[in-house]
């Protein structure tokens, strides 16, 4: 036993049963405490990897859709053209 410990010894039992009690008690919590903060910091960052895995495909799901909507655009614009050339060609061979 170090001095620093021998002398903790003496100061607690001047404390008497109550003091006792009450600095095993607060050593338990301590324990407690840091265990809770460390499984909720681990599940935090578990947390976190999964939104900013989502985030990731989300962007990537939503740049598919935008493409997908330019891709319909330009066929439906290229159909109007068609049809457009079409009715001018009618109009010009029933003259």
């Amino acid at each position: 036993m170090t001095d620093l410990d021998a002398e903790f010894a003496k100061w607690l039992v001047t404390l008497g049963v109550g003091g006792v009690l009450a600095a095993f008690m607060f050593t338990f919590y301590r324990k407690d405490v840091k265990q809770y903060t460390e499984l909720w910091k681990a599940a935090t960052d578990s947390l976190m990897l999964v939104v900013k895995e989502n985030t990731v495909s989300n962007v990537k799901l939503i740049q598919l859709i935008e493409s997908q909507e330019r891709n319909t655009l330009r066929k439906a614009d290229v159909e109007f053209l068609l049809e457009k050339y079409s009715k001018i060609s009618s109009a010009k061979e029933d003259r």
